[in-house]
């Protein structure tokens, strides 16, 4: 197993419950994949450098992850495919 980190970027329509769903959602894959969660820290609302998706604003979420390589494609399916998340990042820090 690996260590990545995940940096997501949240639709601002999302309320204080539905980004606490979305962060549970996303840990949920990882767990499912064969991972854990090693921390999460919220960023909280910020403004965008450029807009995306017509939304200058996001709910930024930071997460240390521990995963097989093999379940990366998998977890990037599922941000790629969710409609809360507008980006996303995934990187392996000190490679």
């Amino acid at each position: 197993m690996r260590e990545y980190e995940l940096a997501f970027i949240l639709h601002p329509r999302l309320d204080d419950d539905g980004v606490a769903a979305a962060v549970e959602q996303v840990s949920g894959w990882v767990v499912s994949n064969g991972g854990e969660v090693l921390e999460t820290n919220p960023w909280g609302r910020r403004k965008l450098a450029y807009p995306i998706e017509k939304q200058w604003e996001g709910y930024y979420v930071i997460q240390r992850l521990r995963l097989p390589p093999t379940a990366v494609s998998e977890l990037e399916r599922n941000l790629r495919l969710s409609d809360d998340i507008m980006r996303y990042l995934i990187i392996r820090p000190g490679a």
